[in-house]
């Protein structure tokens, strides 16, 4: 390393992501006086990085660092850091121009808002313990003036049952007072799926008065009303719905008259792809992701566009044949040979039906042997489907409860042709024993996130799952959601991994089982050991006893000591009074096809 010309080293460095920079500056430590060129430091994205939790963030920056080089900071869901240790780093940055800052202590109190004034770019959250109404004509509306520099702000809402009412006077009262905004990004997050309290947009129409707005975009879990904001000179360009899920919109502004998504009925459908488009179509819900949806809004060619993602988790009315070869159709053009997300319900993995005679005299002569694969993959028809699609990153399977689960079974050893995967979400059918899960391990060497979600009891499936975790290599965080979970194998198992990666495990089950007479606390004593990293470990047994389950959590509390950072759950109710930088891991939201927030 020392033979290269720190010109080059500079400029190299400066290509690091700056996780991985502060990896190797701690690796090479006579080489850390590269922390103060202006190349290498100038955009600082820590977002995320849980692993840091150990490390005094803000005293690093302000030491090893020249802050005055700082131009971007990206800090979300580092929760654990003081407010007064980011507002005395925020002081010091003098050149600071962009503040990503969702999930932490710091909001749009009067004293967080001073070090925004020079900020050209800003995202921070408002948590749900705060009520919005004493905002409404405080300080922070007044200092808000003062932000004249600001063009682009995130702002994400916790609402919950407390709120008397949405802040829309708030928004009303602070956000006009941002007339020179060009971009709003507004993500409300609610205590309940279909809360009635959204944002009142039409509320004094006070985005009639952001003469300079060019972009709005909305995410939102509660109850949105049909927004149609042509009259104030902005067409939706991205609408992604999802059933049991968030809502994203995206609004820009524009001088021409809104295109209409739909195609005439008199346009010809020559191609299988756009035939099989146009079964979506029809519903007038699209499977596809916000970068197409907007390609398809300007009139792109359909035939013109490679698919990033796509989600074909219809609803259950939607479980018939038409939909399902539609989907398979899109899957299997070549448009679709860059996708990098999918999200499916099982159906789209059922073979074909078999003729009576066949069937029947299968059955007679020989029992099937239902959760074991007894015939190569490459015969199953969803196997050159997934060949075509091979550099997906991550992939979501929900369960179809009008589909039989023996048809589909097979197919869950082809995730191993998906060896780039970074992030898996399955829900196990009852029969799958979980076979396939070596494969997986194995194979996928980049998978990070692994969620399971088991809606019976599957003691096949718990086994081959302890039994083969061990080989996962990437592997930083698990869910796992089953009836019963033998909680000794499953620890020992994740203890036999030895590169210390996992940071958040999260397991929801009815109760706890172990394999030996040991003290019910043992097994945690000696994973916790051996995972010092761990930042977030939360269990809830929800028919365990509550002495079993305060014994447990006295045990783990011992190894969070003084860290501000972790957060260790034992308990047999469920609860939100965590983090809320860990919702990810905590509520099942799917994250295909709909509008990424981090790249703001």
């Amino acid at each position: 390393m020392e033979c290269l010309p720190n010109e080059l080293l500079i400029k190299i460095l400066g290509h690091l992501d700056t996780f991985d920079l502060l990896q190797f500056c701690g690796a090479y430590e006579h080489l850390d006086y590269f922390l103060k060129e202006k190349d290498v430091i100038q955009y600082l994205n820590l977002s995320r990085r849980f692993e840091l939790h150990d490390l005094n963030i803000t005293k690093f920056i302000s030491t090893k660092m020249n802050p005055s080089f700082i131009k971007v900071l990206n800090i979300n869901c580092l929760y654990w850091i003081p407010a007064q240790d980011l507002k005395k780093l925020l002081s010091r940055l003098d050149n600071l121009e962009e503040l990503h800052a969702i999930d932490t202590k710091l909001g749009l109190y009067e004293s967080d808002m001073m070090g925004y004034l020079r900020l050209k770019k800003l995202a921070v959250s408002m948590e749900g313990s705060i009520n919005y109404e004493p905002y409404e004509n405080t300080k922070t509306t007044i200092v808000s003036k003062e932000l004249i520099a600001l063009k682009y702000l995130y702002l994400k809402l916790y609402l919950t049952k407390s709120h008397s009412r949405p802040p829309s006077i708030f928004m009303k009262n602070f956000i006009c007072n941002l007339s020179q905004l060009e971009e709003l990004w507004l993500e409300e997050c609610f205590e309940s799926v279909g809360s009635p309290n959204s944002i009142n947009y039409d509320y004094e129409k006070f985005l009639v008065q952001l003469k300079d707005l060019k972009k709005l975009v909305i995410r939102s879990n509660g109850v949105l009303p049909m927004h149609d904001f042509t009259s104030w000179g902005f067409s939706k360009v991205v609408e992604c719905k999802k059933y049991i899920a968030a809502s994203d919109l995206i609004f820009e502004r524009s001088t021409k008259k809104s295109m209409s998504l739909k195609r005439s009925i008199f346009e010809p459908k020559s191609t299988a792809l756009e035939k099989a488009w146009d079964v979506f179509e029809s519903r007038g819900v699209l499977p596809c992701g916000p970068k197409e949806y907007k390609l398809l809004s300007m009139n792109e060619d359909l035939l013109n566009i490679n698919f990033e993602e796509l989600d074909f988790c219809h609803t259950i009315m939607w479980c018939k044949s038409q939909h399902t070869d539609a989907a398979l159709e899109i899957l299997r053009s070549p448009n679709s040979k860059g996708l990098k997300k999918l999200l499916f319900r099982s159906c789209l993995l059922q073979k074909k039906k078999l003729e009576p005679d066949k069937e029947h005299s299968r059955v007679l002569f020989k029992k099937p042997r239902y959760g074991v694969q007894s015939e190569p993959a490459e015969l199953h028809p969803f196997y050159k489907i997934a060949e075509n699609i091979n550099n997906l990153v991550e992939l979501e399977i929900s369960l179809c409860s009008q589909c039989s689960a023996i048809d589909d079974i097979a197919a869950y050893k082809l995730i191993g042709v998906f060896e780039k995967l970074t992030r898996l979400s399955l829900q196990i059918p009852l029969l799958l024993d979980g076979s396939f899960l070596k494969e997986v391990f194995t194979k996928c060497k980049f998978l990070e996130s692994l969620s399971l979600h088991c809606t019976t009891t599957n003691e096949k499936f718990m086994v081959n799952l302890c039994q083969n975790i061990r080989f996962s290599t990437a592997l930083r965080d698990i869910r796992l959601d089953h009836k019963e979970i033998n909680i000794e194998k499953l620890l020992a198992s994740l203890s036999e991994i030895n590169n210390n990666k996992l940071l958040r495990l999260v397991l929801n089950c009815d109760a706890l089982s172990y394999s030996r007479s040991v003290s019910h606390t043992e097994p945690f004593s000696d994973f916790f050991e051996k995972n010092r990293q761990l930042i977030l470990f939360y269990l809830v047994a929800s028919k365990a006893t509550k002495k079993h389950m305060f014994d447990i959590q006295k045990t783990i509390h011992k190894f969070k000591g003084v860290n501000r950072g972790k957060v260790f759950y034992a308990k047999t109710e469920e609860t939100t009074q965590i983090p809320s930088a860990h919702y990810d891991m905590l509520f099942s939201r799917n994250r295909v096809a709909v509008v990424n927030f981090d790249e703001f």
